[in-house]
């Protein structure tokens, strides 16, 4: 694995943790209103993308990182919300 991968990863995996935990915070917090706030974890999560990618190296695959990230982000919160919804009440 060569450094420029390396820092990929370790620049992507984070978002994906952050998403995790805010889903879960989310839904411990406010179980009925989870649906609500998933969106602002999202748009939390996609700042942060946006911080790490643009404070580390400048090597190139920064929009393929991005991708990654966010991608990840949404798979994540998209499990969240397929556990959210049946609690919520609409």
């Amino acid at each position: 694995m060569s450094k420029a991968t390396s820092w990929q990863w370790a620049s992507v995996w984070p978002v994906w943790l952050l998403a995790a935990l805010g889903a879960a915070a989310v839904g411990v917090l406010t179980p009925l209103d989870g649906i609500v706030w998933l969106p602002i974890v999202l748009g939390t999560c996609t700042l942060v993308a946006f911080a790490i990618q643009l404070g580390g190296p400048t090597v190139p695959g920064l929009v393929d990182r991005l991708a990654a990230a966010i991608f990840g982000t949404v798979v994540v919160l998209a499990v969240a919300s397929a556990i959210l919804v049946p609690l919520t009440a609409l």
